[in-house]
């Protein structure tokens, strides 16, 4: 303990030098933002729950871009959509970086290209990734959205009560039989449960001040048995599952191309692509190839998700908009057959629902943190090398300017008098998967999966929030999770077929054989 102390007062004297050397060097102001103390800034004042509305707060008193002073890293927070244009997406250059994160060390997930600094392996692995969930790569794997998508409606046509089961299956699913070709359901059930478990460490440790041991990193070497020491903790509970999340599928879809068995997969081709002439993947290449398949394997299985429950949450909140998706796929679609990609042009409301589930209830409300790598300067404020930016989506989301009466699920704000998309209007998928550079590289393939699954669940599904196990009224909400990956605090329990028609379409669909019990 004597070392410990030793070495926070050796940081803080740091601190403190830092601080007196680089406020006599600079020449302009820093951004406005909460009253800073003396020597801790705003260490005492840092939420640490839902760190979105705090945020939202000090940009309405302080502005649009706001600096919190906390030891080690000075922290932007950037509050609307223009100044996030004008510095995420104009400057990105040197707004591209990736902050340090001790937590992400910790549990062993620096793998992830989405946390990499911006330099040439995380511009490889991004290219990459990229030939593979490109908008038109996205198209080949639709068979394989819209079957799981199938059996998500047979299975809450048997068992409605586990719906929500179902539907954190139906992403999952979809991207393990892309990525890694999984064979059997037994393969399957694994998979999806490593995905759910290894992301709980980025949903819990990427929000902003849910661990002291980012905002002061000397408390990392805290021991797990001592106060102070949750980091530590935090640690050895998820990181050999982050690990098996990265390895386990991997090193199978290898095993099975070595015996002559491998499917077709993105690992596979992946795999054929960068190995040397001799059939051999390099110490490099294979760490490449490993860290893409994990993260279209991890960030899908996750964020779409959130937003497919936020969807059911919704059309169960607002039974006017669930009836009027339902007759324009009445009209499209026709009630002999479900929807298939072909009639999604068509289904400009059902679109326009996808587009208003994003904003409403945004899955990832402050994005995954930038660090500036020059001194920037912005309307006349010093924006110091090396600080840590955070975009503030959610607030962004619901500016009443952008969406008036943001509050309200209203996708109807986006269509112009003729019923088409109103291009006039903000998109809000231009916010929900971040900006610049560090925009999500799997934004094609969750669109994809999202709007089938909408479009299908409408089609014979209705939704109402129902009673709970004592026959009590279920009361929604659209108040979210606390976590980085933010997913919704309720759920309906009403999930029904809307006619015997609908209930006869979900009876006809044939499920994969090799699949047929995933979820049990």
């Amino acid at each position: 303990m004597n070392n410990l102390a030793a070495l926070v007062l050796a940081s803080a004297i740091v601190i403190l030098v830092w601080r007196k050397w680089s406020s006599s060097k600079r020449q302009l102001p820093l951004p406005p933002g909460p009253r800073r103390k003396w020597f801790i800034g705003n260490l005492l004042d840092f939420p640490t729950t839902r760190p979105w509305l705090a945020f939202r707060d000090w940009s309405n008193e302080h502005g649009n871009l706001l600096f919190i002073d906390l030891p080690f890293r000075p922290i932007i927070v950037i509050g609307s959509a223009k100044v996030a244009n004008d510095l995420l997406d104009n400057r990105s250059t040197i707004y591209s970086g990736r902050p340090y994160s001790v937590m992400m060390e910790l549990v062993g997930s620096y793998w992830s290209f989405v946390l990499m600094p911006y330099n040439s392996i995380w511009r490889t692995q991004r290219r990459y990734f990229h030939d593979y969930f490109s908008r038109s790569a996205v198209q080949d794997y639709q068979t394989i959205q819209l079957q799981e998508t199938h059996t998500v409606l047979v299975r809450m046509l048997e068992s409605p009560e586990q719906a929500q089961k179902w539907i954190r299956n139906l992403p999952g699913s979809s991207i393990i039989r892309v990525v890694y070709g999984a064979r059997n359901a037994t393969q399957m059930r694994h998979y999806i449960y490593l995905a759910e478990r290894g992301l709980e460490a980025a949903r819990k440790a990427l929000v902003p001040g849910a661990f002291l041991a980012e905002l002061i990193p000397i408390m990392k070497h805290i021991p797990s048995w001592l106060p102070g020491g949750a980091a530590r903790r935090f640690a050895a509970e998820y990181r050999p599952i982050v690990a098996e999340m990265r390895d386990r599928a991997f090193d199978e879809v290898k095993e099975a191309m070595a015996n002559g068995k491998a499917v077709p997969s993105v690992a596979s081709r992946l795999i054929e692509d960068l190995q040397d002439e001799a059939g051999n993947l390099t110490e490099e290449a294979d760490e490449i190839v490993r860290g893409i398949s994990a993260v279209a394997y991890g960030t899908a299985a996750d964020t779409t998700t959130a937003s497919s429950e936020a969807f059911m949450v919704a059309m169960a909140m607002y039974p006017d908009v669930q009836r009027r998706g339902q007759a324009e796929l009445d009209r499209i679609v026709g009630p002999s057959r479900l929807p298939d990609f072909n009639d999604l042009d068509s289904l400009v409301y059902v679109r326009a629902i996808m587009m208003e589930t994003l904003r409403w209830m945004p899955t990832v409300p402050v994005g995954v943190a930038h660090q500036l790598d020059e001194d920037d300067i912005y309307e006349g404020y010093h924006i110091p090398k090396g600080s840590v930016v955070i975009a503030n989506i959610w607030a962004m989301l619901h500016d009443p300017d952008d969406y008036p009466e943001p509050d309200i699920f209203r996708p109807e704000r986006f269509l112009d008098k003729h019923g088409n998309i109103d291009t006039s209007v903000r998109d809000p998928i231009n916010i929900a998967f971040g900006f610049g550079r560090r925009v999500c590289a799997g934004n094609e393939f969750a669109l994809s999966v999202l709007n089938i699954f909408m479009a299908s669940m409408l089609h014979v599904y209705e939704i109402k929030p129902g009673v709970d196990v004592s026959g009590q009224p279920v009361t929604l909400t659209s108040e979210g999770s606390d976590e980085a990956i933010s997913s919704p605090m309720t759920f309906p329990r009403h999930i029904k077929p809307r006619s015997p028609h609908a209930e006869q379409l979900v009876r006809e669909i044939v499920l994969s054989e090799d699949f047929a019990d995933v979820a049990t």
